[in-house]
């Protein structure tokens, strides 16, 4: 057979290959969109405050297109390039918490650019020290937060950790499902701190380690 034969082969065999290759299928961590409106404040009244949610920190081995399985009992992943996210991971995170603190809070995100002088403002920085996603047996979010006060004299800023386990069930939907839960989980103990009304009620599979001021 002629050289340019084999190399005719060659790249017919490589375009079936690609041609056969399963596309790639995207996830979001934002919730599927609802019909309600946005809930009110604790207590009916609208707060006297906005909220700014920054960028958010992430380990390197997560901060990837790919969804990122953690093998169980070791310490190997494994980044899976026929399941991605939609948006960078930081991005996923930063407006799923986004989303969930404006709607239980009924307040707005001053993402980005500058805060009116006279609007008080809560900044809110997420850094995520674990996110790891075990295939068919539980999602993990291990994150730090600070609470930073901004045109509130008096106010204090606050620093809290928290561990929280979802269980996952088999397929990829259900796992990104479980990451959703998690990050509805962790805003709801930040709502809870911004509101004034001390300890969110007690989630499964919550572990707060503490704060400090």
């Amino acid at each position: 057979m002629s050289l340019g034969r084999i190399f005719y082969c060659v790249l017919l065999a490589a375009a079936l290959a690609a041609c056969a290759t399963t596309a790639p299928e995207y996830y979001t961590l934002l919730p599927a969109p609802t019909a309600g409106p946005a809930a009110d404040a604790p207590g009916g009244a609208r707060p006297k405050y906005a909220i700014s949610v920054q960028p958010v920190a992430l380990p390197e081995q997560v901060d990837r297109p790919q969804i990122v399985i953690s093998e169980p009992g070791t310490a190997q992943v494994t980044p899976l390039n026929s399941a991605l996210w939609a948006s960078p991971l930081s991005d996923e995170i930063r407006n799923a918490l986004s989303n969930d603190l404006s709607r239980t809070l009924g307040v707005l995100d001053i993402a980005g650019g500058g805060i009116p002088d006279a609007l008080p403002v809560w900044k809110i920085s997420l850094q995520v020290q674990r996110f790891d996603s075990l295939y068919g047996q539980r999602a993990v979010l291990d994150a730090t937060w600070r609470l930073a006060p901004v045109n509130q004299p008096g106010k204090k800023t606050r620093i809290c950790r928290a561990q929280v386990d979802v269980p996952a069930a088999g397929g990829m939907p259900a796992m990104v499902a479980s990451h959703q839960e998690a990050l509805r989980r962790l805003a709801a103990l930040i709502a809870a701190q911004l509101s004034g009304a001390g300890a969110a009620p007690a989630a499964a599979g919550v572990q707060e380690k503490g704060c400090t001021f």
